[in-house]
Protein backbone atom coordinates (compact mmCIF):
# COMPACT_ATOMS: atom_id res chain seq x y z
CA UNK A 1 0.00 0.00 0.00
CA UNK A 2 2.98 2.27 0.67
CA UNK A 3 3.81 2.17 -3.08
CA UNK A 4 0.90 4.70 -3.96
CA UNK A 5 2.12 7.60 -2.36
CA UNK A 6 5.83 6.72 -3.07
CA UNK A 7 5.59 6.10 -6.32
CA UNK A 8 3.35 9.47 -6.18
CA UNK A 9 5.86 11.47 -4.47
CA UNK A 10 9.08 10.25 -7.08
CA UNK A 11 6.60 11.15 -9.71
CA UNK A 12 5.89 14.67 -8.29
CA UNK A 13 9.47 15.29 -8.08
CA UNK A 14 10.28 14.00 -11.34
CA UNK A 15 7.73 16.09 -12.63
CA UNK A 16 9.18 19.21 -11.59
CA UNK A 17 12.77 18.15 -12.51
CA UNK A 18 10.70 17.48 -16.30
CA UNK A 19 10.10 20.95 -16.53
CA UNK A 20 13.70 21.96 -15.64
CA UNK A 21 15.43 19.66 -17.39
CA UNK A 22 13.17 20.38 -21.15
CA UNK A 23 14.17 23.55 -21.40
CA UNK A 24 17.72 22.60 -20.58
CA UNK A 25 17.88 19.33 -22.89
CA UNK A 26 15.25 17.30 -24.29
CA UNK A 27 16.63 14.05 -24.83
CA UNK A 28 17.27 14.15 -20.92
CA UNK A 29 14.22 14.54 -19.89
CA UNK A 30 12.73 11.86 -21.87
CA UNK A 31 15.49 9.33 -21.28
CA UNK A 32 14.56 10.38 -17.21
CA UNK A 33 11.05 9.61 -17.35
CA UNK A 34 11.66 6.35 -19.58
CA UNK A 35 13.99 5.05 -16.90
CA UNK A 36 11.10 5.82 -14.31
CA UNK A 37 8.86 3.96 -15.93
CA UNK A 38 11.21 1.02 -16.33
CA UNK A 39 12.61 1.29 -12.58
CA UNK A 40 9.03 1.45 -11.35
CA UNK A 41 7.33 -1.50 -13.62
CA UNK A 42 10.30 -3.89 -12.98
CA UNK A 43 9.93 -3.58 -9.24
CA UNK A 44 6.02 -4.34 -9.84
CA UNK A 45 6.51 -7.17 -11.58
CA UNK A 46 6.32 -9.68 -8.66
CA UNK A 47 2.88 -8.35 -8.38
CA UNK A 48 1.67 -9.10 -11.61
CA UNK A 49 2.68 -12.81 -10.81
CA UNK A 50 0.56 -12.52 -7.80
CA UNK A 51 -2.21 -11.40 -9.87
CA UNK A 52 -1.74 -13.70 -12.48
CA UNK A 53 -1.83 -16.50 -9.74
CA UNK A 54 -4.67 -15.43 -8.40
CA UNK A 55 -6.64 -14.85 -12.45
CA UNK A 56 -5.54 -18.39 -12.56
CA UNK A 57 -6.68 -19.88 -9.52
CA UNK A 58 -10.01 -18.16 -10.21
CA UNK A 59 -10.35 -20.19 -13.86
CA UNK A 60 -9.07 -23.18 -12.93
CA UNK A 61 -12.06 -22.89 -10.06
CA UNK A 62 -14.79 -21.60 -13.04
CA UNK A 63 -13.72 -24.79 -15.32
CA UNK A 64 -12.93 -22.01 -18.10
CA UNK A 65 -9.30 -23.16 -17.95
CA UNK A 66 -6.90 -21.27 -20.31
CA UNK A 67 -9.12 -20.79 -22.60
CA UNK A 68 -10.31 -17.69 -21.09
CA UNK A 69 -7.79 -16.29 -18.90
CA UNK A 70 -5.04 -16.29 -21.82
CA UNK A 71 -6.76 -13.85 -23.80
CA UNK A 72 -7.65 -11.65 -20.93
CA UNK A 73 -4.13 -11.60 -19.50
CA UNK A 74 -2.89 -11.09 -23.09
CA UNK A 75 -5.47 -7.87 -23.11
CA UNK A 76 -4.21 -6.17 -20.41
CA UNK A 77 -0.51 -7.29 -20.75
CA UNK A 78 -1.20 -5.29 -24.50
CA UNK A 79 -3.35 -2.25 -22.88
CA UNK A 80 -0.50 -1.17 -20.44
CA UNK A 81 1.93 -1.63 -23.07
CA UNK A 82 0.80 0.47 -25.89
CA UNK A 83 -0.50 2.78 -23.20
CA UNK A 84 3.53 3.20 -22.14
CA UNK A 85 4.84 3.50 -25.53
CA UNK A 86 1.87 5.96 -26.47
CA UNK A 87 2.54 8.22 -23.34
CA UNK A 88 6.33 7.83 -24.08
CA UNK A 89 5.64 9.39 -27.59
CA UNK A 90 3.67 11.81 -26.18
CA UNK A 91 6.60 12.85 -24.04
CA UNK A 92 8.63 13.17 -27.12
CA UNK A 93 6.44 15.39 -28.31
CA UNK A 94 5.44 12.85 -31.30
CA UNK A 95 1.53 12.75 -31.15
CA UNK A 96 1.17 11.41 -34.29
CA UNK A 97 3.30 8.21 -33.11
CA UNK A 98 1.35 8.60 -30.01
CA UNK A 99 -2.17 7.42 -31.82
CA UNK A 100 -0.26 4.99 -34.51
CA UNK A 101 0.41 2.98 -30.94
CA UNK A 102 -2.74 3.65 -29.76
CA UNK A 103 -4.48 2.06 -32.39
CA UNK A 104 -1.98 -0.59 -33.14
CA UNK A 105 -2.84 -1.72 -29.35
CA UNK A 106 -6.26 -1.53 -29.67
CA UNK A 107 -6.36 -3.75 -33.31
CA UNK A 108 -4.09 -6.22 -31.81
CA UNK A 109 -6.59 -6.11 -28.39
CA UNK A 110 -9.30 -6.61 -30.59
CA UNK A 111 -7.34 -9.75 -32.55
CA UNK A 112 -6.91 -11.72 -29.19
CA UNK A 113 -10.34 -11.08 -27.89
CA UNK A 114 -12.02 -12.37 -30.90
CA UNK A 115 -11.81 -15.95 -29.18
CA UNK A 116 -13.79 -15.11 -26.45
CA UNK A 117 -16.02 -12.50 -27.71
CA UNK A 118 -16.76 -15.55 -30.83
CA UNK A 119 -17.48 -17.99 -27.56
CA UNK A 120 -19.68 -15.70 -26.15
CA UNK A 121 -21.68 -14.89 -29.50
CA UNK A 122 -22.04 -18.90 -29.58
CA UNK A 123 -23.01 -19.16 -25.86
CA UNK A 124 -26.16 -16.20 -26.62
CA UNK A 125 -26.59 -18.10 -30.18
CA UNK A 126 -27.37 -21.23 -28.12
CA UNK A 127 -29.32 -19.65 -25.42
CA UNK A 128 -31.74 -17.88 -28.20
CA UNK A 129 -32.25 -21.14 -30.44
Amino acid sequence: MLWVPLVTGLAIVLAIIQVQMRTINAQWAILLSTTFMVVIMTSLLPKFAEIISVFSQLASEADGGPMYLTPVLKTIAIAYVASFGSQISRDAGEKTIALVVELAGKVVILIVALPVIQAILYSILGILV
